[in-house]
């Protein structure tokens, strides 16, 4: 059902992975699906199409055909190379005067929850987007978050590789907890021989 007040989700795949070698890690198969498509279709089998923004860079045209949906989208961050900061503040570009928060999801989080994302984002509805909302399991912080538009002009302004937590006000935020999949994330080849031994 689509809200009055629009909650975007940006998704952030245009990194050059460096922790995990020479690959794109997002193109990495995990249980007979790529890494950057586990993510992608939780995302549209718990919001609307509509507001979902995928932030591409490296191996865009690659990850573009992975993901395979005319539907959803995208936008290309020409200033990738110099970290996340530019991706969350690419993907802000394309947010409207309806939208009242931002969901930042990493694209490497091939195990994410649809009842995780929908309990985040109706927490947030339930504070009047007016809180930060974050995710935690046994007291270690996940994502993604979800921000108000509170914080709009300070992603819009990033520009290096700092996302948006070091910015968040302890007062903003409202912790949710949620599956240990909002803590799970890969970055390096470690992370991923514990993800090929996790059955979706």
């Amino acid at each position: 059902m689509k809200l009055n007040k629009s909650i975007k989700k940006i998704v952030l795949a245009a990194g050059l992975s460096n922790r995990f070698g020479p690959k794109n890690k997002l193109l990495t198969i995990i249980n007979d699906k790529a890494l950057i498509s586990h993510t992608i279709d939780i995302l549209i089998k718990t919001f609307i199409i509509d507001d979902i923004i995928i932030v591409l860079g490296h191996d865009y045209q690659t990850v573009l055909k992975l993901i395979n949906n005319s539907e959803i989208r995208y936008i290309k961050n020409k200033y990738f190379k110099n970290g996340i900061g530019t991706s969350i503040s690419a993907g802000m570009s394309e947010i409207d005067s309806n939208t009242v928060g931002v969901m930042i999801i990493p694209g490497d989080m091939p195990f994410l929850q649809k009842y995780d994302l929908a309990k985040l984002q109706n927490k947030f509805i339930e504070l009047n987007y007016s809180k930060v909302v974050c995710p935690q399991y046994n007291s270690i912080i996940g994502n993604p978050i979800i921000l108000p538009k509170s914080y709009f002009e300070t992603l819009k302004n990033l520009n290096n590789d700092f996302g948006a937590k070091k910015f968040l006000k302890q007062e903003d935020i409202v912790f949710v907890e949620t599956s240990n999949a909002t803590t799970f994330d890969i970055d390096t080849m470690c992370d991923l021989k514990k993800a090929k031994l996790h059955k979706i």
